[in-house]
């Protein structure tokens, strides 16, 4: 049995701990990272984790959900953690992080494919970063030997006194995909860990409403000329914050199709990529998988 529970919160950050003889769990939620998805909520299984909305800004723009979760039903073991494509939840045990789940094997990873070949960047470039909608990625210059000059020279890459240095914070990355399009000379490569279809159903939309828009972490939705919510499937990153404000929601069509993860065999993470996907979208990783 436990000692103590502690729920503490606050406008930056959610803390709940179970305090054992001889140890500790906690669960830290940043409210800064945290976008408001609904993905920790669908991968929780003993259903701790819920949503609230908060009402909008003074401008009347909208704001994301928050999560709550219930120190009574957590069991920390970190499947939301796993699932967050924001790095905005942490298991710590001891003070240690911890993915417990995926240590007993019964959850995998989600794979964050990002390839930058910055050695071929535009010299004293910094568009990716500027352009980063999370802050995960920071660009610095490195002064150049002559020796490394030569070099340069002979790989035909272009002159420069400093090399570019381009750090990617991996688990900020939510791979929408936003810098890859934008780099001017093609030197990222970005894979997407979710893959589905989202429609907008505009003569459904409540008249006036850019809940949606308002919310997205990635810039994925914009206003066409008539003021109206469209996508851009191209960074769409499928986390559903979207979904979680829409007041109507026939009006949003929102269907994950598959997950990029690390290799597994377990019963638990089928049952929560049959949550994430469909019955269908199970049935195909099984397939693939020859189980």
């Amino acid at each position: 049995m436990p000692m103590k529970l502690i729920t503490e919160e606050d406008d930056e950050k959610l803390t709940i701990s179970r305090v054992l003889y001889a140890k500790r769990f906690d669960l830290i939620v940043d409210r800064d990272l945290c976008k408001g998805c609904i993905l920790c909520q669908l991968m929780c299984p003993r259903k701790a984790i819920t949503l609230k909305s908060v009402p909008k800004n003074p401008d009347g723009k909208a704001k994301a959900s928050i999560i709550k979760v219930d120190v009574e039903k957590c069991d920390y073991h970190g499947e939301c953690a796993v699932i967050c494509p924001f790095g905005a939840i942490k298991i710590m045990v001891d003070g240690e992080e911890k993915f417990p789940v995926v240590e007993k094997e019964a959850f995998p990873l989600l794979i964050r494919d990002i390839k930058i070949d910055d050695e071929s960047c535009e010299p004293e470039c910094k568009i990716c970063e500027e352009k980063c909608p999370l802050d995960a990625i920071t660009v610095r210059f490195q002064a150049l030997t002559s020796k490394e000059m030569e070099e340069r020279k002979k790989k035909k890459l272009p002159e420069t006194s400093r090399r570019t240095i381009v750090d990617v914070k991996k688990d900020l990355c939510a791979a929408c995909r936003i810098c890859e399009a934008e780099c001017p000379v093609g030197v990222i490569r970005v894979s997407k860990f979710f893959e589905g279809s989202i429609k907008i159903d505009q003569s459904l939309c409540p008249e006036g409403c850019q809940n949606c828009y308002d919310v997205c972490p990635v810039d994925a939705l914009y206003l066409d000329e008539d003021e109206k919510v469209d996508v851009k499937y191209r960074f769409y990153i499928y986390c559903g914050a979207c979904v979680n404000v829409c007041p109507k929601l026939e009006a949003l069509e929102l269907n994950r199709t598959s997950v990029r993860h690390t290799p597994i065999k377990s019963g638990a993470w089928n049952k929560a990529l049959e949550e994430l996907t469909s019955t269908s979208g199970l049935k195909k990783e099984l397939r693939t998988n020859g189980q």
